[in-house]
């Protein structure tokens, strides 16, 4: 943590009026400090209950295939958040207007998980055949 420096009173505070005003500064400069370290500490908080609540989500689907006797798959569970985040991106379209300004970007994200085997793309093609099957 960076030592915050001290003033020389004498030298850097000459009249009443410069010292009114170096205090309301000081004061607005840790109001602001303040304020930007709950902001931080507000918005870690917010991305971790986000992540929880889509765990839980996804946890509840495989939870609800699992119990109507259908085997979860990699290839269903990449299907299933494939179509979680075209929802979001039709919500955000909806809410903020232009597509082309929400999908300028080509990138396609990938997510790795900790097995080193697992790895989904979410391109916009998916190959839904299984394997082994002929087109």
């Amino acid at each position: 943590m960076a030592r915050k420096r001290k003033v020389e009173s004498s030298a850097a505070i000459v009249d009443e009026s410069d010292k009114v005003l170096y205090s309301a500064f000081r004061n607005s400069a840790n109001e602001l400090s303040q304020l930007y370290s709950q902001a931080i500490s507000y918005n870690k908080l917010s991305f971790e209950a986000g992540q929880r609540h889509a765990l839980e989500k996804l946890s509840n689907w495989m939870a609800v295939k699992q119990q109507g006797g259908i085997m979860v798959t990699t290839e269903d569970i990449s299907t299933y958040l494939q179509s979680e985040l075209n929802n979001i991106s039709n919500a955000s379209y909806d809410s903020h207007g232009d597509w082309n300004e929400l999908n300028s970007s080509n990138t396609t994200p990938v997510v790795q998980s900790q097995d080193k085997n697992l790895c989904f793309s979410f391109d916009s093609e998916m190959d839904t055949t299984p394997e082994g099957s002929a087109l």
